[in-house]
């Protein structure tokens, strides 16, 4: 793929693959992702959806393929990579330890170059903290967070640095059912009024159909990309899902 061909591109993949361990991962996978669009990724367990967002951030090597990020090689992004946010799918870390949600902004900003007084910075982490209408949250312990506060927190880290381009693996994992839809409506939000660009991996189809722009359907080899409602088609579902593609395409006529 040809930046040129896509100038509105903000993320291009091309004939990406993955073998870890001997073991294909994914193979061949290629899409373009436009500015101001949602594009969800689905697919079943070990269908290769975690490691392929790690592998576009380059925390993963890939043995063959390039990724194109904001105009730049995803292996040499240089300041570009401030213009990224990644939330991932959970956060491993020690809950006794005595951290604030406002100590491991800083060490974000901190990390990304941003040296401005300790009130400018408590601010701008405020800030992030109430586009996800979490700004009570500051001082606590991260330790002692619900999962769907978390969640919560680890979207405004994303966001920390104002990225024009997300990506989320699973964000709403951890949050209630009832929290769920405004959650997503959050992330919408952000993309309705700053053209954010936004990549995630989702499970729940009512999802795709309410919010995406476009699915990429993720079964080792990239089966389906388009329209929600112009490429989820039983067929396409069954080939994605096998076995449990009725019960996916009957939760969403549900």
């Amino acid at each position: 793929m040809d930046q040129e061909l896509y100038p509105h591109a903000v993320l291009l993949v091309e004939d990406l693959s993955l073998r870890l361990g001997g073991h294909l991962i994914f193979e061949d996978v290629s899409f373009v992702v436009d500015e101001g669009e949602i594009a969800i990724i689905i697919g079943p367990n070990g269908a290769g959806k975690t490691m392929l967002m790690r592998t576009i951030l380059n925390l993963i090597p890939a043995q063959t393929g390039r990724v194109t990020i904001l105009g730049h090689d995803h292996r040499d992004l240089g300041d570009a990579s401030r213009r990224i946010g990644y939330m991932p799918q959970r956060l491993d870390f020690d809950r006794t330890f005595p951290i604030t949600v406002f100590e491991v902004m800083l060490l974000r900003l901190e990390r990304s170059g941003f040296w401005l007084h300790r009130a400018r910075l408590r601010e701008r982490v405020r800030a992030a903290l109430a586009r996800v209408h979490a700004e009570k949250l500051i001082d606590r312990p991260i330790g002692r967070l619900s999962g769907g506060e978390l969640q919560r927190v680890l979207l405004a880290y994303a966001l920390l640095t104002s990225p024009e381009l997300l990506l989320l693996d699973e964000p709403a994992a951890g949050v209630d059912v009832a929290g769920e839809d405004t959650f997503y409506e959050i992330i919408h939000a952000l993309k309705r009024e700053q053209n954010l660009t936004v990549v995630m991996v989702s499970h729940d189809l009512d999802v795709v159909f309410k919010y995406a722009d476009q699915v990429l359907c993720l079964n080792r080899r990239l089966l389906c990309r388009g329209a929600p409602r112009a490429v989820l088609q039983p067929e396409v579902l069954e080939q994605t899902y096998g076995a449990l593609a009725s019960s996916y395409h009957h939760h969403h006529a549900h």
